[in-house]
């Protein structure tokens, strides 16, 4: 099997759309009403939508780039003949046996509570999954 990456087919508005929808979900999925609180010490509170950090733009800022950064790239694996399901399917396993596993072995090096693994790495698959299929749906 033969794994190219090619940017001259890259639709860049299914990038974007891809893009905007993980940031989105990203915004989501941490909430503190979410998974935010989860793996956190007590009373520790994690909460980049509130201005107490004064560089809460600029984290936005660099997470949006990641994602399109992320998008683009697999936009390039996929190609230009790549449907719903095979962008979903490509994506998932991304998620899975890429970034999850990537974040485990972070974690559990740096002492992390086991949930923040199943929390992070469940948004990269669900992320990646949605970029994956968005991306599909546009070629």
């Amino acid at each position: 099997m033969e794994i190219t990456v090619n940017f001259e087919f890259v639709n860049w508005w299914a990038v974007l759309g891809a893009t905007v929808t993980s940031f989105i979900l990203a915004g989501v999925w941490y909430a503190p009403t979410v998974f935010g609180r989860f793996g956190l010490p007590d009373g520790e509170v994690v909460n980049v939508h509130t201005d107490q950090d004064k560089n809460v733009q600029l984290i936005f800022v660099i997470a949006f780039l990641f994602h399109w950064l992320t998008a683009g790239l697999l936009a390039a694996v996929l190609g230009p003949n790549a449907t719903i399901t095979y962008g979903i399917v490509v994506g998932m396993l991304i998620g899975c046996f890429f970034v999850t596993t990537a974040q485990g072995i972070s974690s559990i090096f740096d002492r992390r509570p086991i949930v923040r693994i199943f929390v992070n790495g469940g948004y990269h698959i669900v992320s990646l999954s949605i970029m994956g299929g968005i991306i599909g749906a546009f070629n």
